[in-house]
């Protein structure tokens, strides 16, 4: 990997590598990027594998090649969330409405650190109200006008990344950076330093993150922080016709209109809120709030607008255009349902000279939960436009993940990237190259399938699944994660086995991430029952983890407006969406939810899948094609037997 990664440099070409779990991946790009003397990005979709590489990867990748005289600078770029805004501190810690102990551990932190990094303040989750008052932001960064900012942290990271050869960064700032490049409007500007070529690990993400970031989000939430803003600011006494204040009259016509969008139609199906807008989510009374809520913003933008030397009024506007616009493109595609368009879907500005990102095709949706109510437009697809602005303005892109590929060399068939490069938009020629990974699969794990339950569809199921399971931790004694595919089976499952196992039960949202890992590791016989953000990027060496539980197939959400605006637009051309969508994109999914099982060469364990349909469907051998070669087994009996035969490798 490391000389495919160091040619594709040499020569500019690009490159897509699948390599599996233990081949060391990261240092072999690590390697090549440093010794080719070009200035790299690094570009990861977690912020865990950011830590990971800048912490501890580099560190040893700067030592041994010390041993040659080999020298290079580094540097870790966050999205802004992640630090600390000076002004936004001291203004909070004035107001006098902050808690005595977080003012002081603020601010004897802010004395000590050199980042202004929040993950230095082990106390403070990611969720947390205070951290919210005092964390830089796209939306409260005023820039080179703000008196904090020579002494910044944010100035000081762009700065390091300045000088740095190696820039360790996340998808979702590397594609702020595209769409900044991209732009007519902003063609000098950037939010990374100029660099030679890019690396993205954790690639199979890129396309999810890409819809998400190139999508267009209004929110409950989003109004509401905009006008507590509004309301400690210059502009809050702006007023409307008639006299009020227009910061009233937004958040009061926001309310009344989110609720007209959000009481037109029913729920979506599968639990899930989010869904495809329809003909009857524009009404008449939705239309008239809408006007009255965008003319408060209008009146708002104009008076911030007029106060020229008041930096936060100057911020304030932008965030108020930004809003009208988003919400105006939203309302856009929700007036041409309602007018009975069946070109609902289509984007108005996806001509080159309107729209240089040219994001094609997208589709309007409606996010309905307890306490928020969201709206958007995303993209359907953001291959051409990766094709685009990164495969052909790039000399250099790389891509790399432990699953890229739909099928196994071990199969008999060769490994397919097909799927993949549809999506990101890669080049026909692109060079390829699996690596397979070092672990004896073999001998060292198992795969069971259950036969004997219903289909997932099955009302009887969720009750068998979960006997079925009590009876596989049984035989591990504990060591398991159970991952599941919806919210609501989490918590089914969680309950049906909390007080059946002799084993702790921990359930994702109890606790933030790092904590509940922390604690599942600690136990060594511990259950956690999780969705999907521990499908991928956990990383439990060892024997605290030594059976993984796959509750269903992944396939995506069928009632997802972006999945189904996806599969729509296959079958219109004569495709077959479920085998050229769903199953590949269910095959990379699996193959990362197995992959949280071996992560040295000294693991044991088993994975377990709960659903007949691999073994009883034709698309089920694709799935388990796909996979690593471990060893079959069908009987609950055969799982005991094999944890008895390794009971001295696993401690």
């Amino acid at each position: 990997m490391a000389e495919a990664v160091e040619e594709a440099l040499a020569h500019e070409r690009p490159l897509l590598v699948e390599a599996g779990t233990g081949t060391g991946k990261t240092f072999a790009y690590l390697i090549a990027a440093i010794l080719s003397g070009k200035k790299v990005v690094i570009a990861t979709a977690t912020r865990a594998l950011q830590e990971q590489i800048f912490l501890k990867d580099i560190p040893l990748v700067r030592k041994v090649l010390a041993g040659s005289g080999i020298a290079f600078n580094a540097a870790l770029m966050k999205g802004l969330s992640n630090y600390l805004c000076r002004r936004r501190f001291e203004e909070w810690r004035a107001s006098g409405t902050g808690e005595e102990r977080w003012v002081g551990k603020i601010e004897r932190w802010v004395r000590e650190t050199e980042s202004g990094d929040r993950s230095e303040i082990e106390e403070m989750s990611e969720s947390s109200p205070v951290w919210r008052e005092v964390q830089s932001s796209t939306e409260t960064r005023i820039g080179a006008d703000c008196k904090y900012f020579e002494e910044c942290f944010v100035t000081k990271m762009r700065r390091d990344a300045e000088r740095a050869t190696i820039v360790v960064v996340n998808h979702h700032l590397f594609l702020a950076d595209l769409a900044m490049r991209s732009s007519r409007s902003g063609e000098y500007a950037s939010a990374l330093p100029n660099y030679d070529a890019v690396i993205f690990d954790e690639a199979h993400q890129i396309e999810d993150i890409a819809t998400e970031f190139f999508g267009v989000r209004v929110s409950t939430a989003r109004v509401e922080a905009l006008v507590r803003d509004v309301r400690k600011s210059a502009i809050a006494s702006a007023s409307a016709a008639g006299g009020r204040p227009a910061v009233d009259l937004v958040e009061e016509a926001a309310q009344r209109l989110f609720l007209a969008i959000s009481s037109s139609s029913g729920a979506a199906g599968y639990g899930e809120s989010k869904r495809v807008a329809s003909s009857g989510d524009w009404s008449d009374d939705a239309s008239a709030e809408y006007a009255t809520f965008d003319l408060a913003l209008k009146v708002l933008h104009a008076s911030a607008t007029e106060k020229t030397k008041d930096e936060v009024a100057s911020l304030l506007a932008r965030r108020v255009g930004e809003l009208r616009s988003d919400f105006s493109e939203i309302i856009d595609g929700l007036k041409r349902l309602g007018a009975g368009r069946i070109d609902a879907h289509a984007n108005d500005h996806s001509n080159d000279d309107d729209d240089p990102l040219d994001l094609g095709t997208r589709v309007t949706w409606i996010d309905v939960r307890d306490r928020s109510v969201a709206v958007g437009s995303s993209p359907v697809h953001v291959g051409p436009t990766l094709r685009r602005h990164l495969f052909s303005r790039i000399p250099t892109v790389i891509c790399t993940s432990a699953t890229l590929a739909t099928s196994s060399s071990h199969s008999g068939l060769a490994p397919s990237f097909h799927f993949i490069k549809s999506r990101l938009g890669a080049p026909p020629d692109i060079a390829e190259l699996v690596v397979d990974s070092p672990f004896d699969f073999a001998n060292c794990s198992a795969l069971y399938v259950a036969r004997d339950l219903p289909e997932p569809s099955d009302s009887a199921f969720q009750v068998a699944s979960a006997d079925r399971i009590i009876e596989l931790i049984g035989a591990s004694g504990g060591g398991a994660f159970v991952l599941c595919t919806s919210n609501r089976s989490m918590r089914a499952i969680s309950q049906r086995i909390a007080h059946r196992v002799k084993s702790p039960v921990f359930t994702q949202g109890e606790a933030p991430k790092h904590l509940l890992l922390s604690r599942f590791r600690a136990s060594g016989n511990a259950v956690l029952v999780a969705t999907m953000s521990f499908w991928e990027g956990v990383d439990v060496p060892g024997n605290a983890l030594r059976l993984v539980i796959l509750e269903k197939i992944p396939f995506a959400v069928p009632t997802d407006p972006v999945t189904q605006a996806r599969c729509h637009e296959l079958e219109r051309n004569g495709g077959n969406p479920f085998v050229q969508y769903s199953v590949p994109a269910a095959a990379l999914t699996l193959k990362q939810g197995f992959g949280r099982l071996l992560r040295t060469q000294s693991d044991r364990g088993v994975v377990a899948i709960l659903d007949r349909r691999l073994v009883t469907k034709p698309y089920g051998r694709r799935l388990i094609e796909a996979l690593p070669l471990a060893r079959r087994i069908a009987t609950v009996d055969e799982v005991r037997r094999f944890f008895c035969l390794n009971s001295s490798e696993l401690g």
